[in-house]
């Protein structure tokens, strides 16, 4: 019965997520589904889905990550039905030679909102593939506020508690900001500093990061461990390109 009503609630959260395609699509073939957020194509091509980030699954005897394997279980049944559509990313493959892309069911809805509205990944939000990241922002939204999937416990780490790189999502307060050249460091009370680059402040045209010393953020995105330790620098550094990566709490 706490299943029949669980599956319920994730199906009204996903009718509530309008996303659809905004360029010229092309209909694919799947030969694999690979993780939530990766999947194969009968002719060869590896794609990565555009705007979420799915728990990993573990290989060579490694434990998977809570929902990594309902995340790719589940984009399984969303492709299924009646093929599968692609719009390639403006930003067509990423540094491993994947194809970046959104995909589409029969019925024209997003596979990857689905997968947000059902709390079965993290919305990734990636210059210059911003087509969708609004409507995917609010199907995450949507499963946060249910408290489906991920969002049945809170998933957002204390900064401090950060030891590694990778996907994360973190919350911390801003202690210092530093302009260097043409970009802002803002490090966070623990061994994180974001970075933003002037060539991406234009995203942020409605804000201030300046005034954001001080005040308590959550954000999101790839940390990077930095190799060259120097004395007094942050060993993670998370490169903050769009305001989607960030939310300041502190009102």
């Amino acid at each position: 019965m706490s299943a029949f009503f669980l599956s319920a609630i994730c199906h009204l959260a996903v009718a509530d997520v309008h996303c659809r395609a905004t360029a010229t699509t092309e209909s694919v073939q799947l030969a694999r589904v690979i993780d939530g957020d990766t999947v194969e194509l009968a002719d060869g091509r590896r794609v990565r889905l555009i705007g979420i980030d799915t728990p990993e699954i573990g290989y060579r005897g490694a434990r998977s990550e809570p929902y990594a394997e309902a995340a790719r279980d589940r984009l399984r049944e969303l492709a299924a039905p009646g093929g599968v559509r692609m719009q390639t990313g403006v930003e067509a493959e990423d540094r491993h030679g994947r194809t970046l892309g959104h995909l589409f069911a029969a019925d024209g809805s997003n596979l990857e909102a689905s997968l947000l509205a059902e709390g079965l990944g993290m919305a990734l939000v990636m210059p210059p593939n911003l087509a969708l990241w609004r409507c995917q922002q609010a199907a995450e939204e949507s499963a946060r506020r249910l408290g489906l999937g991920l969002w049945a416990t809170d998933p957002v780490m204390p900064v401090q508690a950060l030891d590694s790189g990778g996907f994360a999502l973190v919350r911390g307060r801003v202690s210092r900001i530093e302009r260097a050249g043409a970009q802002l460091w803002l490090e966070l009370d623990g061994p994180l500093v974001l970075r933003l680059r002037d060539v991406d402040r234009v995203y942020f045209a409605d804000q201030q990061p300046e005034d954001w010393h001080g005040r308590e953020v959550e954000v999101r995105g790839w940390v990077i461990e930095r190799t060259a330790r120097q004395s007094g620098r942050k060993p993670l550094m998370l490169p903050l390109r769009h305001p989607g990566m960030l939310q300041v709490l502190d009102p």
